[in-house]
């Protein structure tokens, strides 16, 4: 039985990554882009003189997402980075915590799956196919994790809100910060739109669908669904808060541009008559 173990790691290193314009003759997935590398992560900056790792084990390699995760296969930190400085300004928002979901991969002839209690997740072979089944896991947990940290951000920051809300009165502070808060929970709710639906398989699976269990089991062991949906509902009560700002504002402006309008119309009568008494 062989007992051949691979790491692999995935980082959310942005809101996206620009991957158009990376594509490579010697890749071996098109969407997500995934090709070999050297040592050093030099793939990116040399494609011509990558080794050919098919009659051997499966090399270091690189996946990137436009959700703007980067998963790494058999690499160590110091080759990722020099990929990820390689990518440059096609990293968008760059983030200065990033998220990260690391996995050891063991290759054993007899099943798919996941192995208890350590976790590691066993395969068959370690052909393309497989890992990028699992880089496509981890991207996701790693770009749920992301979303839950800026949810969990958004929540402290709504509390107070709606704390004076249950008061029945806005809370104190400019319009702008309630205004910034609103912003914050659309971008957020813009990225998870953006996003590939978690109902729809990869598309791998299209044309393996041999792979549909093995997928299901990566699913259920990183707890996609469920995450997403909290990631919704949670979502849900910002954005329902955000309305309930926005009409509360829009409300008070209405009221205040009522007394100012009556306060004209009495302004205008006391001249009225002053004028007339006057005269």
């Amino acid at each position: 039985m062989t007992n051949e173990a691979m790491h692999i790691r995935a980082l959310q290193l942005g809101d996206r990554i620009e991957v158009k314009g990376l594509e490579r003759e010697d890749a071996f997935s098109s969407n997500p882009l995934a090709f070999r590398t050297r040592g050093g992560g030099r793939a990116a900056a040399d494609p011509a003189t990558q080794p050919d790792f098919s009659a051997g084990g499966f090399g270091p390699a690189v996946v990137l997402f436009k959700s703007g995760a980067a998963v790494f296969i058999n690499m160590t930190p110091v080759e990722e980075e020099d990929v990820i400085r390689s990518l440059g300004a096609r990293i968008v928002e760059p983030l200065a915590e990033r998220e990260s979901e690391t996995a050891q991969i063991v290759i054993r002839p007899d099943e798919d799956g996941i192995t208890s209690p350590t976790g590691a997740i066993q395969l068959k072979a370690a052909d393309s196919n497989r890992l990028l089944l699992v880089a496509e896991a981890l991207a996701v947990s790693v770009a749920l994790a992301h979303d839950e940290r800026r949810i969990a951000r958004a929540f402290e920051r709504l509390e107070p809100v709606a704390s004076s809300l249950v008061k029945r009165r806005l809370p104190p502070g400019p319009k702008a910060a309630l205004l910034g808060q609103i912003g914050e929970a659309l971008h957020i709710q813009q990225r998870l739109a953006e996003r590939v639906d978690l109902d729809e398989k990869p598309d791998l699976l299209w044309d393996h669908p041999e792979l549909e269990r093995f997928w299901a089991k990566l699913v259920d062991e990183y707890d996609l669904p469920q995450r997403a949906r909290a990631i919704e509902r949670r979502l849900a009560v910002i954005r329902e808060t955000a309305d309930t700002i926005t009409d509360l504002i829009s409300t008070r402006t209405s009221h205040r541009l009522e007394w100012y309008i009556i306060a004209l119309i009495a302004l205008e009568i006391a001249l009225g008559l002053w004028d007339r008494f006057t005269k």
